[in-house]
């Protein structure tokens, strides 16, 4: 019964309670509460923009419009709710970052009828709390500086750990330290131009330079090259090229550990 008035506080509470905070609204089909591509590519691009950052506090609450009873309305938002929470999970938020995460259920509406409800009300809300400093970690070390300063002209590198969704060209945040590595080391020397060359595992004999490869690859250097532009990077600085599976480190791929070597992405010095 306590924890049940508690949280009926915070619920209570969330109008006042969000003036305080950012809050992005993620929008449903209707009768529906999977993260469907449309979705996780709102949540991908509030991370890429740095909207949402690891570490922030988040509140996850789901909603309804007022189509059916109250137990479906009830059990709906929950699920969507919950589908959101944990895509923010695999996406690299931590659990108990997640403040909050509940269903509340349909938003009653006067004075509006039809078949088929209302659809701003198909939502889920994620709320940060920019206010709340809760575990606050200390300071990472800083990371190690790229090497590129000892690459000659036309010499690439390898970028360590920088990973994609499964299939497609959204950076994981986990990638985020080494980006800005290169980063850092594009600050320091100003005169050095480079190309983001992407590469993609899965080596095929006699298959080597596919449309598709070439796409998804191209797709993941631009990536990065868009991280960069961000950033503050000149774009006359920066080309990118998509290289499909024309490069491969290991031709006979029998481990993980070899998908990964040829799953990369690399830095060649145009000019220094």
């Amino acid at each position: 019964m306590k924890n049940t008035l508690v949280i009926l506080f915070v619920l209570l509470s969330t109008v006042g309670y969000c003036q305080s905070m950012d809050t992005f609204q993620v929008l449903f089909p209707l009768n529906d509460s999977k993260v469907n591509p449309e979705i996780s590519k709102f949540i991908d691009d509030l991370i890429f923009k740095d909207e949402l950052v690891l570490r922030q506090k988040l509140l996850v609450l789901g909603y309804a419009d007022y189509l059916g009873d109250n137990k479906y309305n009830n059990t709906l938002s929950l699920a969507r709710a919950q589908n959101v929470k944990d895509y923010l999970i695999s996406m690299g938020f931590e659990k108990n970052d997640i403040k909050l995460c509940v269903g509340k259920g349909k938003i009653a509406r006067t004075g509006v009828n039809g078949k088929e409800g209302y659809a701003d009300d198909r939502r889920v809300e994620i709320i940060i709390d920019r206010e709340v400093h809760i575990d606050t970690p200390k300071p990472a070390p800083q990371p190690k500086k790229l090497e590129l300063g000892k690459l000659k002209v036309n010499e690439a590198v390898a970028l360590n750990n920088i990973s994609f969704q499964a299939g497609a060209d959204i950076i994981l945040p986990s990638s985020f330290p080494e980006l800005e590595k290169l980063l850092a080391f594009l600050r320091d020397n100003k005169t050095v131009n480079i190309r983001i060359e992407g590469h993609i595992c899965c080596w095929v004999p006699d298959s080597l330079d596919t449309h598709q490869d070439n796409y998804l690859s191209g797709r993941r250097a631009l990536a990065v090259y868009h991280y960069l532009v961000k950033k503050g990077i000149d774009k006359n600085r920066l080309k990118y090229i998509g290289l499909g599976t024309l490069n491969p480190v290991v031709k006979n791929e029998k481990t993980e550990a070899d998908y990964v070597r040829n799953r990369r992405v690399e830095i060649r010095i145009l000019s220094k």
